[in-house]
């Protein structure tokens, strides 16, 4: 036994969905964190050259592919490095969960976010390493 999910076995995510329908599509990358089958909150940087800001990225579950939905930055803390900035914003994101009220209520955590001061930012330029 390989220990795989198969395309018909229940999403591990806890959804209650079949995988096929559920997380297929980010099988390739690492585990959710929302478990909304729609939605997917990646923490990360935002910036470049010594100007580096948490950010999070909220993407949306097209058909076979994630897009982009929105960043949110916190522009009130800067970073002379990438990791700091990273690891500020994995922070956020994981205690923005935990305020989630509602199993599913991925708004929730987006105003949890937005009154630790993140913003949205409009015309972003995702740079794919």
């Amino acid at each position: 036994m390989t220990g795989e999910i198969g395309r018909n076995d229940l999403c591990p995510c806890g959804s209650g969905k079949k995988y096929k329908r559920c997380c297929i599509w980010n099988s390739q990358q690492e585990p959710q964190r929302s478990f909304s089958p729609r939605f997917r909150f990646e923490s990360g940087s935002y910036g470049g050259a010594g100007s580096f800001v948490p950010s999070i990225a909220c993407l949306k579950q097209m058909v076979n592919k994630w897009d982009y939905h929105f960043i949110l930055v916190d522009p009130a803390r800067v970073y002379t490095k990438e990791e700091p900035a990273v690891s500020e914003a994995e922070k956020d994101l994981q205690a923005a969960f935990l305020q989630k009220q509602q199993p599913g209520s991925d708004h929730a955590v987006g105003e949890t976010l937005r009154d630790k001061g993140y913003i949205s930012v409009t015309d972003f330029n995702i740079v794919k390493e």
